[in-house]
């Protein structure tokens, strides 16, 4: 037993502001004098300063305190009044809630009064109320927000912005960005990508605010907004009080002002970057009736995504180069297409100066892959494994049958066996719950026990498919044997024995001196790099 009774307090204020600064002092030295006056031994403060009260959420104090409340470290809890505390209704009961389940008192000094379990209807009404006015302070605060900005009045640009600067309030163009924003307009509007656009003012020495390189992404933004044309958009966000989040509005409320910054590019070069980037977008239904993106690349052959560089880890686009009697397909690393070789020049005569023949931070010196090339490698690569394969395939594949329906029936038992325990769990969980309901537990035990049942069950799913996953993985390799069989049939077609391979291939990854093709349920096979001359390369598989 304590001979005084101890206390604590709680304050809190919702901005950081000086009025709510001295609101805070002020909640201080009145809580410290009502302690004082009834001879409380004081024991401990929690202060929240710029934190909303309709949500517990970044409350450390509060949170602070609300876990204080289970230890025996105090008896009663000074406040100014309820809102203080909080403006959510569901949160306020549970604060009661632990309060009355760990015999603790909350003191009103405002009202110089205890809470009571009969003022549980009022106080509910409270909170309620201060939960609405919270609701329509929130309200009137984005209404506010637009308003402002329908006037136009107080344009905010952030540091991310290119080509202007802020200078007493005012919006003024920055002459050395405004020359990069100009050249990516005057680029764009010659019809060129954002990718060698980026590469163009690499080349030109242009960095961005980390000194690094300038980002496609950015790019793309800066040909997208209307703010170099002069034009500022405002209202795109408001704050969703329900949600505690930011979120963006829709189009229809965006509120535009024309020619209220200094225009940097003019409206016609702004039209024109902007409507040929749209037409790079544009998509159109093909003769199948499937939805195709002009430009969009992804998954148009059967290697695409397939072929990874071995020195820089960026993927192998296919690409055509026009020569002079026929065009020719080549696969080059990504990187190199959008910066160069790393190094300078690669061949290097003797006694050449160095400095031409520097390594850069970006770029890529991997080799090139013809497309005719790369073909005649899968050919060879699908002569080898299906005649190596041949003879065996018919035994290798009643084996794996055998292994698959033994492996398929302890699946099935120990997904079952998974299943009956899920389901147990999921009925302690109801009983659990029609218990907390009914008032037989208090809410910290219900929530411990809830949470340990969980993780309980959050383990058997995983197991369970990890298990399936298996299952699947069985029942898959049996059809791809099946189907190898009929592939063996059309070795002697060239065409069918590239298309099966391909399908067979998850990735080739490319090194100067050889590939890597990894298969399914073949072995990875090695093709080494033969370089007879600069532009002549011959290939051979590594048995």
């Amino acid at each position: 037993m304590h001979d005084k009774v101890r206390a604590v307090y709680y304050c809190r204020v919702s901005t950081d502001d000086e009025n709510q600064a001295t609101s805070i002092v002020n909640q201080k030295q009145e809580s410290i004098k009502i302690i004082r006056e009834n001879r409380w031994e004081f024991i401990d403060e929690y202060i929240d300063e710029g934190k909303s009260g309709t949500t517990t959420k970044n409350r450390n104090e509060y949170n602070r305190l609300f876990k204080d409340m289970e230890t025996d470290k105090f008896d009663i809890i000074v406040i100014k009044s309820q809102d203080r505390l909080m403006r959510n209704t569901k949160e306020w009961y549970f604060f009661i809630d632990k309060l009355v389940q760990n015999n603790k008192k909350l003191y009103f000094y405002l009202e110089r009064k205890f809470y009571s379990p009969d003022d549980a209807l009022i106080t509910g009404i409270k909170a309620i109320l201060a939960e609405d006015y919270s609701r329509s302070l929130s309200r009137n605060i984005n209404n506010a927000h637009r308003k402002r900005q329908e006037t136009g009045n107080n344009i905010v640009i952030t540091s991310k912005t290119w080509g202007y600067n802020k200078v007493n309030k005012q919006v003024v163009v920055d002459e050395s960005e405004a020359k990069m924003v100009c050249f990516i307009y005057e680029m764009a509007a010659q019809n060129h990508g954002s990718r060698t656009i980026a590469k163009m003012l690499e080349d030109k020495g242009y960095h961005n605010r980390n000194g690094g390189k300038i980002a496609e992404q950015t790019v793309r933004k800066i040909i997208r907004n209307p703010l170099y044309k002069g034009t500022v958009v405002m209202n795109k966000l408001h704050k969703n009080f329900e949600t505690k989040r930011t979120e963006r509005n829709s189009e229809d409320k965006w509120i535009f002002h024309e020619n209220i910054v200094p225009a940097i590019v003019s409206d016609e070069l702004w039209k024109k970057a902007n409507e040929l980037m749209n037409q790079r977008s544009l998509s159109f239904v093909t003769e199948d009736f499937k939805e195709k993106i002009i430009g969009c690349k992804r998954n148009l052959y059967p290697l695409s995504g397939k072929i990874v560089c071995g020195l820089c880890g960026a993927q192998y686009w296919r690409r055509t180069a026009n020569l002079t009697n026929k065009k020719e397909h080549y696969w080059s690393c990504q990187e190199y297409i959008a910066r160069g070789r790393k190094t300078k020049n690669k061949r290097k005569p003797i006694g050449a100066k160095e400095e031409k023949y520097t390594i850069k931070e970006s770029g890529c010196d991997n080799i090139h892959i013809k497309e005719g090339d790369l073909e005649n490698i899968i050919y060879q690569t699908a002569q080898h494994i299906y005649k190596r394969t041949q003879g065996n395939i018919a035994s290798e594949a009643i084996n794996i049958m055998k292994q698959v329906l033994k492996d398929n029936e302890d699946m099935i038992g120990q997904e079952n066996i998974l299943k009956k325990q899920d389901e147990k769990i999921k009925e302690s969980r109801e009983k659990l719950l029609d218990k907390y309901l009914d008032g037989k537990i208090s809410d910290d035990i219900y929530q411990m026990k809830d949470e340990k049942f969980k993780k309980e069950q959050e383990k058997i799913n995983i197991k369970l498919k990890e298990v399936q996953k298996k299952k699947e993985g069985f029942l898959n390799k049996t059809e791809r044997f099946k189907k190898l069989e009929r592939e063996i049939e059309e070795i002697s077609d060239r065409d069918l024995s590239i298309a099966n391979m391909e399908e067979h291939i998850e990735k080739i990854i490319v090194y100067p001196q050889y590939l890597l093709i990894q298969f399914d349920i073949f072995n990875d096979l090695k093709i080494e790099v033969i370089r007879k001359s600069y532009k002549c390369i011959e290939y051979n598989i590594c048995l």
